[in-house]
């Protein structure tokens, strides 16, 4: 059975005001909403309040440049295992037999895109009945040095590979804007994007909010590129009650749907 790839946004678990702050109850409510999931699951999480300080601080992101970079990468990586472990111990707690899976371990990353990807113990992990529970990570990059490999470029690599279902987004907003929602302006939220309506595309982000990946740009980017593979994608309010439970019980059209009709 194809599998379904869920992303929680750092944003929705994390409070990225406060450095190292996990959002416990909201991470307790999410898993015991992706116990409805009829289909095999694949986890991915965002770095929020935990690798994007950080990451920012030694900016691993522009590649390596001095010595003193080693020991962020380290610290950068070492604070995303330590939400991940948070991850897997309340998705176990709500009864879900989740294993993490380190990026920084699997994927070979040159000019911060992926080459390649070891997916076979993950693959057989799925015929199992575990769930596999990957992240934004801090890794090395054999053109650039170092680099901070988003979880949603990872997300939309795991759907295309292992030949999603689907792929759901949880966010902190109700989908893709044409304009920043918490900006206080005017913005209309779309129902569907194609590669035909791309150019509508909300910038993201919250103003004051460190994001290192991109914000919500960089999140549609990277599913769009599964449109060709057939693979939709949806982006919807995580924060909200209720929201992932209908998600990935197969319920469509809550939040913004990415790809043809």
């Amino acid at each position: 059975m194809k599998p379904l790839i869920v992303k929680l946004g750092g944003s929705v678990i994390t409070d990225k005001s406060r450095p190292f702050s996990v959002r416990k109850s909201v991470l307790q409510r999410l898993a015991k909403e992706l116990t409805s999931a009829k289909k095999p699951l694949v986890i991915v999480h965002g770095g929020g309040s935990f690798g994007h300080p950080l990451a920012s601080k030694y900016e691993i992101a522009k590649g390596y440049k001095n010595k003193g970079q080693l020991m962020g990468l380290s610290y950068t990586h070492r604070a995303m295992e330590r939400l991940n472990a948070s991850v897997v111990e309340t998705l176990q707690e709500a009864g879900l037999p989740a294993m993490a899976i380190q990026p920084s371990a699997c994927a070979v990353v040159h000019g911060g895109r992926i080459v390649s990807i070891e997916l076979q113990p993950v693959k057989k992990m799925l015929d199992l009945g575990i769930v596999p529970v990957l992240y934004g990570d801090a890794v090395v990059d054999h053109k650039k040095g170092m680099c901070i490999l988003s979880g949603d470029q990872i997300t939309a690599r795991l759907a295309r590979e292992l030949g999603a279902s689907r792929v759901i987004l949880g966010a902190d907003v109700d989908g893709v804007y044409t304009s920043d929602p918490k900006s206080g302006k005017k913005a209309k939220l779309l129902r569907r994007i194609t590669p035909a309506t791309k150019g509508k595309l909300s910038l993201g982000g919250v103003r004051g909010v460190m994001d290192v990946t991109g914000g919500m740009k960089n999140k549609v980017e990277e599913l769009m590129t599964l449109t060709k593979f057939g693979i939709e994608c949806e982006i919807a309010n995580a924060t909200k009650p209720g929201v992932i439970k209908k998600l990935v019980s197969g319920k469509r059209g809550i939040g913004t749907i990415i790809g043809d009709a």
